[in-house]
């Protein structure tokens, strides 16, 4: 037979199976106010140590208030982003 429909063996080929689909993720907890007074705490609590150890070091007036500030800052935001809090949720705290 050498009509029209001869083809070669396996000339269709079967398209591979789909992918099934991925489990979403569950959804992200957001920290709370809690959590922010937490990193204040801290913050606060830094920005305290960082200033005495400054005036154990005996450093000049500017230094000293310019380590707390650090010690503040560093304190609360690594606390803040250690429970998983991005900008936007401090934003949405505050809304």
């Amino acid at each position: 037979m050498s009509g029209k429909n001869d083809r070669p063996p396996r000339h269709w080929l079967k398209r591979p199976p789909r992918p099934s689909r991925a489990i979403a993720p569950p959804p992200r907890v957001k920290p709370g106010l809690v959590q922010a007074v937490i990193a204040a705490g801290v913050g606060l609590a830094t920005g305290i140590l960082g200033a005495a150890t400054a005036v154990t070091l005996q450093a000049p007036e500017g230094a000293r208030g310019a380590i707390a500030g650090l010690g503040l800052c560093l304190g609360a935001i690594l606390t803040w982003k250690r429970f998983g809090g991005t900008r936007q949720d401090f934003r949405d705290l505050f809304r």
